[in-house]
């Protein structure tokens, strides 16, 4: 027969949840790094949302807003140009050389020394 020790009679019981929403390739990630830790699941869980640090990521500037809108349009110039190859459509020279075009705007426009950030900031 198992004895309770003093210590054992003071945990409190865990009966509260907490449910949190990732997708199964983040639960796997932290299942690991509680492993790694070497500590139970929940433990690591409860542990890095009570004691873990959270690094605040700054709202995007417009900056950075249009150079995620070159480089959708960009990717969209990829995947047309690639699939006009496929279908051994001659139309691809027309589509690169847009593309060509576009980059060399972009180009200018993204390394323009009016635009260029200081170095310390890296």
């Amino acid at each position: 027969m198992k004895r309770h020790t003093k210590t054992e009679d003071k945990k409190t019981n865990k009966t509260a949840f907490i449910k949190v929403r990732c997708t199964a390739e983040e639960k796997e990630r932290i299942r690991s790094r509680a492993t790694n830790a070497g500590r139970k699941y929940s433990d690591y869980c409860r542990e890095m949302l009570l004691g873990g640090s959270v690094i605040a990521v700054p709202p995007m500037g417009d900056n950075e807003k249009e150079a995620l809108a070159i480089l959708r349009q960009t990717a969209l110039f990829y995947a047309h140009i690639s699939n006009l190859i496929k279908v051994k459509d001659s139309s691809w020279v027309d589509a690169t050389k847009s593309l060509a075009t576009y980059a060399k705007i972009a180009f200018k426009r993204f390394f323009s020394p009016r635009y260029r950030v200081n170095e310390e900031v890296f």
